[in-house]
């Protein structure tokens, strides 16, 4: 399908609307506090003018498209810089499982304090557990009721169906 077929998104310049016309809606659209009357002293216009150009070419409901459309590049944005963090994260915990895997293998073993050991594997574990999407812990109930976690975390849906995929998409 050509460009010149694809009809353009609602808050775009509709093949029916004159130039005065679009950039009153897009003064419109763009508005904190929409309104048509704001419109129409912005542009010297009359009122009744810009509320039949409002009615005529949608303006309502363009303008809720267009705030769809803004929260879907926001919230898009946010998944985005989650999956930079997790990267990061996980990145730092292997880091951390290699420094602690070297610090053990100087340390003499009648020197070794294993609660130090134990401590930074486990923290660095649960960091890479929980940056790559893991559930961190499981959290069993009993006797009627929950136990409450220390840490709660929020995992958005991290799509490990297409994570392999990705994976070997970004391999060299």
């Amino acid at each position: 399908m050509s460009k010149a077929t694809i009809p353009p998104e609602p808050w775009e310049r509709q093949k029916s609307e004159s130039s005065k016309r679009f950039e009153a809606f897009r003064m419109f659209r763009d508005m904190p506090n929409r309104s048509i009357s704001q419109v129409a002293r912005d542009l010297s216009k009359s009122r009744q003018l810009i509320q039949r150009w409002a009615g005529e070419n949608n303006w309502h409901e363009r303008a809720a498209a267009w705030d769809v459309e803004q929260d879907r590049i926001a919230r898009q944005a946010q998944i985005d810089e989650i999956k930079k963090m997790r990267k990061r994260h996980a990145e730092l915990a292997n880091a951390m499982l290699v420094k602690a895997a070297r610090a053990l293998q100087r340390i003499p073993e009648d020197e070794i304090k294993a609660g130090d050991v134990s401590r930074m594997v486990e923290t660095a574990s649960k960091l890479e557990r929980i940056s790559r999407g893991d559930a961190g812990e499981v959290v069993e109930e009993r006797d009627g009721g929950p136990a409450t976690p220390v840490v709660q975390f929020y995992i958005p849906d991290n799509h490990r169906d297409t994570k392999a995929e990705d994976e070997t998409e970004e391999s060299p």
